[in-house]
């Protein structure tokens, strides 16, 4: 099906000059696969491409083609050529990171706003928000195939996303549709298997040693009854992990018996004053984004986060949040 916002995104793109693609902060699956897709198809355009994201692609993403042009590139806001902008995955640009630098453009621009986010405003000139869809690049594989544009290099960049944001296809964000649309992407020669190895069953040492810590520190919250653990900065210090890590804890306790009548919540202090909170479930009647809304957070009904002022300390029977030190 072929749509008005389908044509306005692809008359936009054919008749940019210098398109710069969007992937929200600490990159997963889904906003590289759905940024890399779209490099592919704005390269066989003809265009020049950037692909911006506040942190660079994760070791185990680089099997994906062009994944490592994917990082940290401030100079690209101050171009002049840069006419289009396409920010992927993200409910707002402060999600994306690219706050304060959008901005800072200093020629005209074509804002476009691909997610699948429930929170997601419409900041865009454009948008293409569909709350539905079981990932970003679900709603990608319907843009370009809408033109017949998805090849082999597409189709293995929008699976990923597809399989990581679905728990590989074992999540509620799995629907019908999700399963139709992984379904007609390996028939378009997506590798499953590469994507598989890589993306899903990548667990390296340093990530199974901190999630030993959050396992051990597992308990029922008297107040909320939600399933909660935390994380300090001297434990990911500890087990040299990195920021994958950390967020594949959330997923991996989404799996417990626990989480099927509850909600899960992980809290990791990621720098000193700032706590992270990552929000799971999968009770078809529990929508974590409002618990994430009370922190000023947001995401989907089944996976939400927020972030909050404060310092965790670890102690005998669970954890204890004090104010923050410096002044904000």
């Amino acid at each position: 099906m072929f749509t008005k916002t389908y044509a306005d995104i692809l008359t936009t793109i054919e008749r940019a000059h210098h398109v710069l693609i969007v992937s929200h902060r600490k990159p997963d699956g889904d906003t590289i696969g759905s940024a890399l897709a779209l490099r592919q198809y704005c390269l066989r355009a003809g265009k020049l491409v950037t692909n911006f994201c506040i942190d660079p692609a994760a070791d185990y993403m680089l099997f994906l083609p062009d994944a490592h042009q994917l990082g940290p590139k401030p100079e690209i806001w101050s171009s002049a050529d840069v006419d289009v902008v396409i920010v992927v995955d993200s409910g707002d640009l402060r999600y994306a990171g690219v706050a304060d630098y959008v901005p800072q453009l200093p020629g005209p621009y074509t804002l476009i706003n691909i997610d699948h986010h429930v929170t997601n405003p419409g900041y865009g000139q454009i948008n293409l928000v569909n709350s539905t869809a079981s990932s970003t690049c679900e709603i990608v594989y319907h843009l370009l195939n809408s033109v017949q544009a998805v090849d082999h290099a597409i189709a293995t960049c929008l699976l990923t996303g597809l399989i990581t944001d679905t728990g590989n296809l074992t999540n509620l964000a799995t629907t019908a549709s999700a399963v139709e649309v992984a379904s007609k992407l390996v028939a378009k020669g997506a590798n499953l298997s590469l994507i598989s190895k890589h993306a899903v069953q990548n667990r390296p040492f340093n990530t199974l040693r901190l999630w030993g810590r959050a396992l051990e520190r597992l308990h029922e919250d008297q107040k909320t009854g939600m399933i909660v653990t935390a994380l300090t900065l001297q434990d990911i210090h500890d087990c040299n992990a990195d920021d994958e890590a950390v967020s594949g804890i959330s997923n991996f306790l989404n799996g417990l018996d626990q989480a099927a009548h509850k909600a899960v919540l992980v809290l990791t202090q990621t720098a000193p004053d700032v706590i992270k909170g990552s929000l799971r479930t999968t009770h078809p009647l529990i929508d974590v984004t409002e618990f994430a809304k009370l922190y000023g957070g947001g995401g989907h009904k089944k996976a939400a986060g927020f972030t909050m002022s404060g310092n965790l300390e670890i102690t005998p029977t669970g954890y204890v949040i004090h104010p923050p030190t410096q002044s904000h």
